[in-house]
């Protein structure tokens, strides 16, 4: 008996699609989903509800609605306003906005990814909402004199622009807490204390901001043509019209030639390199500066 070769005719059925194919249609749909069925407005009342709650600030927003970007589908906002007592009012350029996928949704807070561009800086992070509302992000391209810094009445003055990363909670009460490393490359000082103010080619340093309201730097590194050095200590809690206690240890290196002649008729001994240590206490206007015992460290 002769088999047959030929294989048995296929079965005649439903076409079917590739599994690339099925794939591809499945997240079709779930963009279409997410640019046209999701709740935009509503998560933008959230989300200016609880940024106002938040901050104690008043947003406007001129013009809002959905739209296909590089990222994926976020929430655009345009012409945003931002008004707080501390810095007045600051208008946002441009804001986008895209829910993060996230288990605190079931928790009921909310992640959102936010890019912002504003007067200022540039803003790159997310944002969880709820009892607690927190922010892990980086901000680039910010203005030091427009931050709300509170030094009116110290006779201090901070200008130049820095980067930086952030890790900061805001709790119910109002009380914020977290952790900030920054950097900038064009810090200046200016200070009723000092002769001149004093430029900073490189400025490296990490801060954290406590529950009692206080500022705590752990470390700041400068470098410059007039002063080097290192700063650690704390920045106490005040109003803005009262300049705040301060306890801060320094370790400095006097470059400018200027200033090493001075420093002694200022009280500063100073050795051959032009370096010393100093303990900084009391009102950031008038503080009382000691030398620093050798040895002593926080």
């Amino acid at each position: 008996m002769i088999e047959s070769s030929s294989s048995p005719p296929a079965a005649v059925g439903r076409p079917t699609l590739r599994a690339p194919v099925a794939i591809g249609l499945a997240l079709l749909l779930i963009l279409i989903f997410v640019a046209l069925l999701f709740p935009w407005d509503s998560l933008a009342r959230r989300l200016t509800f609880e940024l106002e709650r938040a901050s104690g600030s008043r947003i406007t927003i001129g013009e809002i609605g959905p739209s296909w970007t590089a990222r994926g589908p976020v929430l655009r906002a345009r012409d945003v306003r931002i008004e707080h007592p501390a810095f007045d009012r600051v208008a946002v350029h441009a804001l986008e906005i895209a829910p993060r996928l996230s288990s605190s949704w079931l928790s009921g807070a909310p992640a959102l990814r936010i890019w912002a561009d504003s007067e200022l800086g540039l803003v790159d992070g997310v944002v969880e909402l709820g009892s607690e509302s927190g922010f892990v992000g980086a901000v680039s391209g910010v203005v030091i004199e427009k931050l709300p810094l509170r030094l009116e009445a110290s006779g201090v003055g901070l200008s130049g622009e820095l980067s930086a990363r952030a890790d900061v909670r805001l709790d119910p009460s109002g009380v914020l807490t977290g952790r900030v490393d920054f950097t900038s490359d064009s810090l200046v000082v200016q200070s009723d204390q000092l002769p001149l103010a004093i430029p900073f080619t490189r400025a490296v340093g990490a801060i954290e901001v406590l529950e009692s309201g206080a500022t705590r730097i752990d470390a700041v590194s400068l470098e410059g043509e007039v002063l080097r050095g290192e700063i650690q200590g704390e920045i106490g809690l005040a109003h803005r019209s009262v300049a705040p206690p301060i306890d801060l240890e320094a370790r400095v290196q006097v470059v400018a030639p200027m200033l090493r002649r001075l420093a002694p008729d200022a009280g500063f001994a100073l050795d051959r390199e032009g370096r010393t240590s100093i303990h900084v206490q009391g009102p950031l206007d008038r503080p009382r500066i000691e030398p620093l015992a050798a040895g002593r460290r926080r």
